[in-house]
């Protein structure tokens, strides 16, 4: 079967080269206007699941986190770490969740990750305020970005000036010591414009002992040095302090006070500076576009030394281990504490940049309509990883135990062609990746270092039709290559041995159906299978955090996901509006013949994937009275998970393995707008009913953000 989709796939995108080259001598009429920087920008033409969150939906969710967002979306699942936002865990159709690392995340169309080949964990994350529109694609179209192709891409979209003159003010404060303050200025200018946004935001984070504070600022100026010609600068700047801690909490230490962090002196500190350049010329019936970037990120972790202790039945508290390992072990009534005589530093580096070139053609022969998209990119990164071990609590110098740097370069190149005949549209495309690897660890061979390389390639294929059966309505199905690299540290090891670990690779199915039955209803329906050939696992498993991965082998995820927008008013003529997401997945096991890494002598064939949520649900309600006023209700549900591959049900002492338990959050908004003034007053409510739920065992039980109640200003001019 994988065979005859290659064979497919390459005749029609062979076939479609031909016939577009054949076309170059005729007129094309059209005038192709400049792309703007969304990834998927012809709905009708997409063959897989595509979500557009408007800058109108974007406002009107109020969100003070990326993740009240992205739960709207259908297939998407965030897992709460902090209750901000600041660390983002984003799973899609049952993929992993931690640190994001199965989704590509892209601002503007460029990556942000701290090094998207060989470290893509996601330990920043750009304000929401910042952004007007979110993208969320899967299927085949992932290919003309990468590396990652497996789960989805998010593309948040930044604003461009859109009037002579544009202010914005946005003043909020809630409880949970809750503010922020957001500024934007915008002006046109003869032949181009300028955006200078900036941001502050503080607030206590989901537990005790814990907060943060963060800068960010925002320059986009655009300038037209000819007709048809644009060039596009962004910078931007990001500083956040936070007292974050790693560690989460024990069975006996959540049922005590769910709230509590021992670890009140974590620290987290990050500093982000990136920019581009992009070049984009409008040609007849197309575009070319050039685009240089970079991106450099500084992130430091202090985390104090803990140590594990046991409470007897006789109430004495007895010292178990002091050498501050990652699994306290399943004593009854164990704790994890702080150590007063150790912290360590995890203090890294990221820089990475890049050159991208992509042209698009739109062309004509006879009743057949081509659109060709293809382009290539140069991209590099390295990493400096260094951790310190400091002898007290506060400390912030001592013996060095890391010194590591860590490099990726990559070539790709990339094509897809979509090719339209009455009401079929049918896509091809193929992305080819080259990727070299370089580590280099100080501290090897006696502090003489020790180096190693290796390569590796992958050439990624997709294919997608759409038949639009009607002016209401259209069936679309699709299939491409899940690939995504492995990190630097996972293919060459701390001697400069090369590991035989393997990309993650599938084969990922979808079928669907977009309808406008009538006005004021729509729906998109998508079936979706994953199949993977080889998932990347942790090697060992403490509740699901390692460093190191192994080849985990095949995997199987099956649903189908829902997302339906019901306008009252045009519907009916009721001042209501219903948007609905839901998530459906039946199946996310584990294939072949599979042995646990808790327990190798345990066989896991058929277990279910650990934090994939059989069910999710979002919905939100609106009402509208009268034009000026707003009330809004978001509900969340999400079904219950394992945290561990064993499928364990009970919970264990210490926090990290037994069933995740289903929750539900309620979330509320009242918006009165001032027109004449262009004023807003809006007041927020973020899990109204003050639910308690487990968010998270991977390292020790972490809560669910509490109620929190926002009151805020928004005036635009």
């Amino acid at each position: 079967m994988r065979r005859g989709v290659l064979v497919v796939w390459c005749s029609a995108l062979a076939w479609s080269l031909v016939l577009a080259q054949g076309s170059e001598g005729q007129d094309t009429m059209r005038t192709y206007r400049l792309p703007g920087v969304q990834v998927v920008e012809e709905r009708v033409q997409h063959g897989g699941g595509l979500t557009w969150i408007s800058p109108q939906r974007y406002e009107e969710l109020h969100a003070v986190s990326i993740e009240e967002v992205l739960r709207t979306v259908p297939g998407v699942y965030l897992r709460p770490e902090d209750g901000m936002g600041l660390r983002v865990n984003i799973g899609i159709r049952g993929l992993s969740p931690t640190r994001s690392e199965k989704v590509l995340l892209l601002e503007d169309g460029i990556p942000i990750a701290p090094a998207p080949y060989g470290y893509p964990e996601l330990y920043y994350h750009p304000p929401m305020e910042r952004f007007r529109g979110v993208e969320v694609v899967k299927g085949g179209a992932q290919i003309l970005y990468g590396p990652q192709t497996i789960g989805g891409v998010i593309n948040y979209v930044t604003p461009l000036p859109v009037r002579e003159r544009q202010w914005e003010l946005r003043v909020m404060g809630g409880s949970r010591r809750y503010g922020s303050v957001y500024g934007l200025v915008g002006f046109r200018f003869p032949g181009g414009g300028a955006v200078l946004d900036g941001l502050y935001k503080q607030g206590q984070l989901n537990r005790e002992n814990t907060g943060v504070g963060l800068w960010d600022g925002a320059l986009k100026v655009w300038v037209q040095p000819a007709q048809g010609q644009r060039l596009l600068l962004k910078l931007d700047l990001y500083s956040e302090r936070s007292q974050a801690t790693y560690a989460g909490l024990t069975q006996a230490q959540f049922e005590e006070n769910p709230f509590q962090n021992p670890f009140r002196h974590d620290t987290f500190a990050v500093e982000r500076y990136a920019g581009q350049l992009r070049w984009e010329w409008a040609l007849p019936a197309g575009s070319v576009a050039l685009t240089a970037y970079g991106a450099h990120l500084q992130r430091d972790w202090w985390r104090q030394g803990s140590m594990v202790r046991v409470q007897t039945p006789d109430g004495r508290d007895t010292l178990v281990s002091a050498d501050n390992s990652a699994d306290p072990g399943n004593y009854p009534g164990v704790r994890v504490l702080p150590d007063p005589n150790r912290a360590d530093g995890r203090l890294r580096r990221y820089w990475f940049g890049g050159l991208e070139g992509r042209w698009e053609q739109r062309l004509q022969t006879g009743s057949l309509q081509h659109r060709l998209v293809a382009g290539a990119r140069f991209h590099g990164e390295r990493q400096h990883r260094y951790q310190i071990r400091a002898q007290s609590a506060l400390g912030r110098t001592g013996s060095i135990v890391e010194d590591d740097w860590r490099w990726a370069t990559a070539a790709s190149a990339f094509a897809q062609e979509h090719l339209s005949w009455r009401a079929w549209t049918l896509t091809a495309g193929v992305r080819a990746e080259s990727i070299r690897y370089r580590r280099f660890n100080a501290l090897g061979q006696g502090g003489d270092g020790v180096s190693g390389y290796t390569h590796l390639w992958a050439l990624i294929p997709a294919l997608g039709i759409v038949w639009q059966g009607a002016p209401e309505w259209s069936l679309f199905a699709g299939v491409h290559a899940g690939f995504a690299p492995p990190r630097v540290e996972d293919v060459i090891d701390n001697a400069g041995g090369v590991t035989e670990l393997d990309p993650e690779r599938s084969w990922n199915w979808e079928l669907g159906v977009r309808a406008t039955p009538q006005r004021g209803l729509q729906l998109e329906l998508t079936a979706f299978r994953l199949d993977f050939r080889n998932q990347i696992i942790p090697a060992t498993l403490a509740g699901g955090v390692t460093s190191a991965l192994t080849n985990a082998g095949r995997t199987l995820h099956q649903g189908v996901e829902l997302a339906l927008d019901v306008d009252g008013a045009q519907l009916l003529g009721l001042p209501l509006r219903v948007l609905g997401a839901a998530t459906w997945l039946p199946v996310a096991r584990y294939q072949g013949e599979r042995f646990s890494v808790l327990n190798p002598s345990v066989r896991i064939t058929g277990n279910r994937l650990p934090y994939a949520p059989e069910y999710q649900l979002s919905g939100t309600l609106q009402w509208r009275p009268r034009k000026e006023l707003l009330v809004q209700a978001v509900l969340t549900m999400v079904g219950s998970q394992f945290a561990d591959d064993l499928n364990t049900e009970e919970p264990t002492p210490n926090g990290r393995q037994g069933r995740v338990p289903p929750y539900t959050v309620v979330d509320g908004t009242l918006e009165w707008s001032l027109p004449r003034w262009g004023v807003k007053l809006v007041l927020m409510g973020k899990n109204l009913f003050d639910r308690l739920y487990i968010a998270d065992r991977t390292r020790g039980i972490v809560p669910g953000m509490p109620r929190r109640v926002v009151v805020g200003v928004e005036w635009e001019r």
